[in-house]
């Protein structure tokens, strides 16, 4: 069934939200008033009932998720971001660069049997250059051949190309003759100049990171886009992100898919400043359903269970999500700011999430090619 059976608007206790239902149903653009109301609005069961309906028209009950492992090649960074508990200063203790070789190695244990997919972000680190990445790229291709290599935010890309002294065209070339396949959609973090200002000190403006995703789009890289909520932003500067992200979308078609961050709050300079509250169920399922209805562009919403909780990113599935993301495989970056999730699950762990949910689990890879 590619509909709820009583028509939107009997879902429905807040009778300002009718009208959406209506654009809803016709498939009619979200603007950015509607984007406010579905922050504002009490009624989160109809705003996820909308987004339901958006979600089987384009998927039905197929949910993807990938055998995935995220890697980060270092942890040493020069870019002070407020909710950072990952990074670690030239110097610290706890710095660290992986060689290609100790990546190979590491991809060679047995718990990466079946991996189809690596995932790697890190720190801006000024001694690694072009060259680097390259014979990475180049030797993980050749001992792994089948294996999706899914690298660097549009901030890192924007970061690396400087440090080595290359425009940023070079840089993607070179690394998409290397073996890089695709980009994760990390470092947007919140557009808004203002917000920006205060989370992530030093990280390039949020025109670097749309310049940079149109550009890899246009050269054939294929990425996926974020957004960090519940921190200090509020709903205009969501909306407003979104939005973004939708009129790029609309020029290049590159966004494979969009993840909603939940901010973690332990561990990093911004919890200690402000006081902010870890996400509440009601907001990590509203930011999914709102995505699904205002991204009418970007195939697929995921609900990042590494951030909202398994049991959560279940019912995330029927308020718009139609991808768990993956297996993961040792994810620290959230870890290390205060995630209480476990750091991987198996294939059979989420298939059963999905399955349990009421939906058909799909495997695929990062282009979203479904093996049988």
């Amino acid at each position: 069934m590619h509909s709820l059976s009583l028509g939107l608007k009997s879902y429905l206790t807040d009778p300002r939200l009718l009208p959406i239902a209506e654009k809803v149903e016709r498939g009619e653009r979200l603007t950015f008033d509607d984007g406010l109301l579905l922050y504002e609005s009490p009624d989160l069961t109809g705003i996820g009932a909308m987004a339901h309906f958006v979600r089987l028209k384009l998927h039905g009950r197929n949910t993807y998720y990938v055998v995935s492992r995220r890697l980060s090649y270092t942890n040493i960074c020069v870019t002070h971001c407020q909710f950072c508990a990952f990074q670690a200063r030239p110097g610290d203790p706890r710095a660290y660069v992986l060689s290609a070789d100790e990546i190979i190695r590491e991809m060679e244990k047995p718990e990466n049997l079946g991996v189809r997919e690596l995932h790697m972000v890190a720190g801006h680190y000024p001694k690694l250059k072009i060259e680097y990445f390259e014979d990475l790229f180049r030797r993980l291709k050749a001992r792994f051949p089948d294996l999706h290599l899914k690298v660097f935010t549009m901030v890192e890309m924007d970061y690396y190309a400087r440090a080595s002294g290359i425009p940023i065209e070079e840089f993607i070339s070179r690394c998409m003759a290397a073996g890089l396949e695709s980009c994760p959609g990390g470092g947007a973090e919140i557009f808004d100049e203002g917000i920006r200002e205060k989370i992530c000190i030093g990280k390039k403006d949020a025109g670097t990171w749309l310049r940079v995703a149109e550009l890899s789009h246009r050269m054939g890289l294929p990425t996926n886009c974020t957004m960090l909520y519940g921190h200090i932003e509020e709903a205009r500067h969501r909306v407003d992100h979104l939005l973004r992200l939708r009129e790029l979308q609309d020029r290049t078609g590159g966004f494979l898919a969009y993840i909603p961050l939940a901010y973690q709050i332990e561990d990093n300079e911004l919890g200690r400043a402000y006081e902010i509250h870890e996400t509440t169920g009601h907001q990590d399922l509203r930011e999914v359903a709102v995505a699904r209805l205002m991204l009418d562009n970007v195939p697929h919403i995921k609900a990042y269970w590494v951030m909202i909780t398994e049991g959560l990113a279940q019912v995330g599935l029927t308020y718009g999500a139609d991808d768990l993301d993956g297996t993961i495989i040792e994810e620290s970056i959230a870890h290390l700011a205060g995630a209480k999730t476990p750091q991987a699950l198996t294939k059979a762990e989420l298939e059963r999430l999905i399955t349990e949910a009421g939906f058909q689990p799909m495997e695929r890879d990062n282009l979203y090619k479904v093996y049988a």
